[in-house]
């Protein structure tokens, strides 16, 4: 089909004795269109055009599918690493409150150590009563929120004494129930 015109040239040059023994004279020969002589060759060829045109769609809409999978791989990826920039910057966000809030408290302590060093001189009660107070704050904390604390005699180191002298110890004067 792509030979079309150099075919006809090619009849015209062979066959110009026929065309000039009528009084014709060809100054130019193209061909303007074409058809099969049988019409079963003809369904075969438009079956052959529709096959390969429906071919080339499919072909050209997997591409475009292609295509559109990239892009959102693309903008997965765009995203993962957005996420991965925000966790990024909360971790180092976090890590200075956190540095913050241990200096904070490290001031706290100094402060109380160095303020009540007059009073108690021994650091190690005054170690002991930070702690106490640090114990003060947590139970608060705890109980915010309607919690309630059990405790036993052991947790808040309870003991009853009997002074009537009806319960007598070996080890103590006094006598735990």
């Amino acid at each position: 089909m792509r030979d079309f015109n150099k075919i006809a040239e090619t009849v015209h040059k062979e066959d110009d004795d026929f065309y000039r023994s009528r009084g014709v004279l060809i100054h130019s020969l193209e061909v303007s269109g074409y058809r099969c002589a049988e019409s079963s060759t003809a369904q075969i060829l438009q079956q052959i055009i529709q096959e390969t045109t429906n071919r080339m769609n499919r072909l050209q809409q997997q591409e475009s599918e292609n295509e559109w999978q990239l892009l959102q791989i693309k903008g997965d990826i765009e995203e993962e690493r957005a996420i991965t920039e925000l966790l990024s910057v909360q971790v180092e966000n976090s890590n200075a409150r956190a540095a913050m809030d241990g200096l904070a408290e490290a001031t706290r302590v100094q402060s109380f150590l160095q303020g009540i060093a007059a009073d108690v001189p021994d650091v190690e009660k005054r170690i002991a009563l930070w702690n106490v107070l640090r114990k003060k704050d947590a139970l608060q904390e705890v109980c915010k929120n309607g919690a309630r604390l059990y405790y036993t005699p052991n947790d808040v180191n309870l003991s009853i004494e009997d002074r009537s002298g009806a319960c007598v110890s070996e080890t103590s004067s006094a006598c735990k129930l």
